[in-house]
């Protein structure tokens, strides 16, 4: 295989195969008595000696090497490991290790590369895995579908005698409505719309293009179809920080989620592990923040990074290869022109950058942009804080200093750059969104300029560095005009007075976290006057695998989300809506969970989102087929938020199942095809 040479951070990279090195990764039986399994990676043609390291990506491997194993596997940062081996007698060196056992052959560890003699070598890697059972999708059953059947499925459809060729979308007759998106189309020989705005002539040319697409031409039956959407905010956030998704693709998703009349696009372009948006007066953000590489050793050995991020989830260290997801950045002019793209198909963009936790890539841009510069004016990181904490995701540096105005001085920048963009494509700008969740426990303690603000406001309990957080963020956004948006904890465990100021700001909360006793957080903060988007992990997570078959991609870590369960969301009675539980299993939904908020404030459930975390996402046909058809379901909620069976109380009561029929069917006769037309990969039933 062909080899490129180059210098990278002091250390000569070789790109692609090594000719005598690669490893074996086997997956180990789980020992019922433990829980455990052992675990096997063989360096074949391992170098001599043991000054080398081979280093790896993966999710988390909590190793315990086994007794007479020839190396061991230590966490570094992150998802990234490295193996450091022992004496070894022969060609070949095998670790054994034992760990929780393998959920998902996509979790197994990937991105091998070996460190020796000064290079850095990308090793193939081969596995083993033990044999897997397939698990089959959900029954159901097949009905016959109509030309006017399509997700989101429309409110009302009178059909009569006759037909009428319909060859293009008519000229629009706006009246008034007290509905926004409403709209009204009466086929009769000849073709009629009737809309409230722009929102609702849009929604109704994709109607008719959907009546054409199932009648397989221009000839529709005689009909009067009357249709608006329930909810104002029906969205997909897709994250482009943890694994890229380039501009091109982007254009494409957003033509399909045109296709099921969404509103929002949500775009979270800053995380721990990139920055992939451009700033203006800040290059580094990108030119740093948004490639991988090995990291330098400095003089006393460390590994620092330099010049671009370490390694993240696929492991790839070549920061100039940008066929990797692991890579590259949207420009100014991207971005808006995806804006416009967007905005021309009635979808608005809320562009979201992780704050104060989630916030690695921004932190070490800032850093590279302090000693390329000079200027630590825009500093996120305090040289003296000796705070230990480790992130969710197992960073030890992942939250913004909250206490130092240089961190202000940087969000203004953002805001006003964000501002600016969307000002020039002439789209509106719903909010920012600062996220706000996941702060790590020890965050701030150890840092003299946070001490130094809570002894003079005389508190004791760090978590209050919070409310001065939103406190200077609010100051920005006020003075700009703009509305923020967060994730559920940007509004939690807040002073009074922050929160009541937060609120009048608030464009949206995402509340996600709504399993494990935590269903009631929508309805506590909704009755509270908060705009709730359900976000829930447990209906609307598309990254979550579709089934518990160790072959299919995804998380699982709250569970399993496929076309049945994203359908059973009710945005009205979030307790009753996970009708099966992972092992496809009825539950008992008759009653309401005891204790638990009722919804009494339902204008304050303002949307449904479907969320697209990237971290097992390796290319756009990942994109795809994580999203589709998994997101009918929830794009079908967030049109029609209250079906016929809101209410019921037995998990299969007939109304539900009819109704599931019916959508699911809808999805397999209409949705599939248009895929197929679309040209993207999506998830076949099995």
């Amino acid at each position: 295989m062909k080899k490129i040479l180059f210098v990278l951070t002091g250390l000569l990279f070789l790109a692609g195969c090594a000719e005598d090195a690669r490893v074996i990764w086997t997956e180990g039986e789980t020992d019922p008595a433990t829980g455990k399994a052992v675990h096997t990676l063989t360096v074949v043609n391992a170098p001599e000696g043991t000054d080398w390291k081979i280093w790896l990506s993966s999710n988390h491997i909590s190793a315990g090497t086994v007794e007479g194993t020839e190396g061991e596997i230590a966490l570094h940062h992150g998802c990234w490991y490295a193996m450091t081996p022992y004496e070894h007698e022969g060609k070949d060196l095998v670790v054994r290790y034992t760990d929780s056992p393998l959920q998902r052959h996509s979790w197994a560890p990937e991105g091998f590369s070996l460190e020796h003699d000064g290079k850095v070598i990308e090793l193939d890697a081969e596995y083993v895995f033990l044999p897997a059972e397939r698990i089959p999708d959900f029954p159901y059953n097949q009905v016959e579908t109509n030309i006017w059947d399509m997700i989101p499925s429309l409110k009302k459809v009178e059909p009569s005698e006759g037909v009428t060729v319909v060859n293009a979308m008519p000229q629009v007759t706006y009246v008034s409505s007290e509905r926004p998106g409403w709209y009204r189309i009466t086929i009769d020989g000849e073709c009629k719309v009737e809309a409230a705005d722009e929102d609702g002539a849009f929604y109704a040319e994709v109607t008719l293009d959907n009546l054409r697409r199932n009648a397989g031409g221009n000839e529709l039956p005689n009909m009067v179809i009357e249709d608006w959407p329930d909810l104002a905010y029906r969205g997909l956030m897709l994250d482009i920080s943890r694994n890229f998704t380039s501009k091109d693709n982007i254009l494409k998703l957003i033509d399909l989620l045109a296709h099921y009349k969404v509103s929002i696009f949500h775009l979270h372009f800053g995380d721990d592990e990139g920055w992939r948006l451009e700033i203006d007066k800040f290059p580094d953000l990108t030119t740093y923040g948004a490639h991988h590489a090995f990291p330098e050793r400095n003089e006393r050995g460390e590994y620092v990074e330099t010049e671009y991020l370490m390694p993240s989830y696929n492991g790839r260290v070549n920061p100039y290869d940008m066929t990797s997801t692991a890579n590259g950045y949207l420009t100014k002019e991207d971005y808006i022109e995806i804006l416009k793209y967007a905005w021309e198909r009635r979808i608005q963009v809320i562009p979201e950058f992780d704050t104060p936790g989630h916030s690695r890539a921004a932190i070490k841009s800032m850093e590279a942009y302090a000693r390329r510069t000079g200027d630590d004016s825009y500093l996120l990181s305090e040289p003296e804080d000796e705070s230990v904490y480790l992130s969710i995701q197992y960073y030890r540096d992942n939250a913004l200093n909250v206490a130092l105005p240089s961190t202000y001085r940087f969000i203004e920048v953002v805001f006003d750059e964000l501002i600016a963009y969307h000002k020039e494509a002439g789209v509106p700008l719903p909010a920012i969104h600062v996220g706000g969740d996941e702060v790590p426990h020890g965050a701030w303690i150890g840092s003299p300029s946070c001490q130094k603000i809570m002894k003079e406001r005389g508190w004791d309990n760090i978590e209050l560095m919070k409310s001065y957080y939103i406190e200077n963020v609010l100051d920005i956004a006020e003075a700009r005009g703009v509305k923020l948006a967060g994730w559920q904890e940007l509004v939690m465990d807040l002073e009074d007075h922050v929160y009541e100021r937060l609120k009048k700001n608030l464009y949206s909360i995402n509340f996600w976290h709504t399993g494990s006793g935590q269903e009631e957080y929508p309805y506590k903060y909704a009755n509270d006057g908060v705009p709730a988007i359900l976000s829930n992990m447990t209906n609307t997570y598309v990254d979550f695998a579709y089934t518990p078959d160790k072959t299919e991609r995804g998380l699982s870590w709250g569970g399993f989300v496929d076309e049945r369960r994203s359908f059973s969301l009710l945005p009205y009675d979030v307790y009753r809506s996970v009708r099966w539980d992972d092992r496809g299993q009825m539950r008992d939904i008759a009653d309401l969970p005891e204790g638990k908020t009722p919804l009494k404030a339902k204008e304050n459930i303002v949307g449904v989102q479907a969320q697209l975390w990237t971290e097992t996402i390796r290319n756009f046909d990942h994109v795809t087929s994580y999203i589709f058809p998994k997101v009918c379901g929830i794009f079908e909620r967030a049109w029609n938020a209250s079906p016929s069976w809101e209410g019921t109380t037995k998990a299969d009561d007939p109304a539900f199942m009819s109704d599931l029929d019916r959508y699911y069917s809808t999805v397999v006769s209409h949705e599939m095809p248009y895929y197929e037309e679309m040209q993207i990969d999506y998830r076949k039933r099995k």
